[in-house]
């Protein structure tokens, strides 16, 4: 006796292999109007060949050989079981997925094609020497957050309308876009106004204008320095930031620090200046506090100065050498050689 509760054999959940088999044949596009070919069989009976289902036409032989599988109807009254798979348009719904994955991927090369020309027009980022007259200069800046790559130290390396060369190294305070906005900001002031001639300590003068005016609670260090090819002097003014350090083939010295609080603090505070001569076979270093093992400051600048001890020449060979992470923030270290 037959079992009026079963259910009819067209109307049978598939298998798990009858769902990967309709995966692989993309040429299927049931139950909208669909050419399936003769040899496509296995996909013809995972359909559910000739159906008892009142909504779908029987297959129909066409000129070719092929057969068409009409539409089903729209009716709600008269779609199938949701717990069946039959009524699925396998072919649509691999097409759609796979129109959304190139789209997706498509949208991300271009994110990051824009995030590359963005990263190299806000601060190029380069582990190229640059010989700029009796100087090879090198520097490198490590974003903490690696999904940004960039962060709030900043560097400026900049031929002034005197002859001088314009190096720079600052840190804003914090993380994240915000450090990043004023970063910016303050890089190219820096450049606008050493493009104007103003020494270190003017320079520094009006990034502190700029910040206090801005009013938005935002510090920074910065160092700022000069070189004229002509003597070798080093000019250099600071805010609140790591002493510069002088290194040859015989050790380091820690330069003097001249007067200089954070940028944004003071309304009006005094920056001072000091000088040095770079002798040829000499380097001098500018660096960020990221460059600084977490600890006490002197104990810090005591372990880049090891790092640094006894190399000669090749600035980046002296970089490769300093920890980038050894505070796990920010960091930015510019190398400038004399050659002998």
């Amino acid at each position: 006796m037959t079992n009026t509760h079963e259910r009819p054999a067209a109307l049978q959940p598939l298998s798990d292999a009858a769902i990967t088999m309709v995966s692989r044949v993309p040429a299927i596009r049931a139950p909208s109007a669909g050419i399936v070919q003769p040899s496509d069989g296995a996909a013809l009976k995972v359909l559910g060949g000739p159906t008892s289902n009142p909504t779908q036409a029987p297959s129909l032989p066409t000129n070719d050989g092929a057969a068409v599988i009409e539409p089903r109807s729209t009716d709600r009254r008269q779609q199938t079981n949701p717990h069946t798979l039959q009524g699925t348009d396998f072919g649509s719904v691999v097409s759609s997925s796979d129109r959304v994955r190139l789209s997706y991927e498509s949208r991300l090369v271009r994110e990051r094609q824009i995030n590359h020309i963005l990263q190299q027009a806000i601060q190029p980022s380069t582990n190229a020497v640059r010989n700029i007259g009796d100087l090879q200069v090198a520097v490198r800046c490590h974003g903490a957050d690696p999904a940004l790559r960039i962060g709030g130290d900043w560097y400026l390396i900049l031929p002034a309308p005197n002859g001088d060369l314009v190096m720079a190294v600052g840190d804003v305070a914090g993380h994240g876009l915000g450090a990043i906005e004023a970063m910016i900001g303050l890089r190219y002031a820096t450049a606008a106004y050493a493009a104007e001639g103003h020494p270190p300590a003017t320079i520094l003068s009006r990034l502190n204008a700029l910040l206090c005016d801005a009013d938005s609670g935002t510090t920074a260090t910065a160092v700022v320095v000069t070189y004229r090819p002509s003597t070798g002097q080093l000019l250099w003014a600071r805010a609140g930031h790591p002493p510069l350090l002088l290194a040859d083939r015989h050790g380091v010295t820690r330069l003097p620090n001249p007067r200089g609080p954070l940028l944004g603090m003071f309304s009006t505070p005094p920056f001072t200046q000091e000088s040095h001569q770079l002798l040829p076979g000499c380097s001098v270093l500018l660096y960020t506090d990221g460059m600084l093992k977490r600890g006490t400051f002197d104990e810090g600048i005591e372990l880049l100065v090891d790092r640094i001890m006894g190399v000669d020449g090749d600035p980046a060979a002296i970089l490769d050498r300093l920890d980038f992470d050894a505070a796990r923030d920010d960091a930015c270290a510019l190398l400038a050689h004399r050659i002998a």
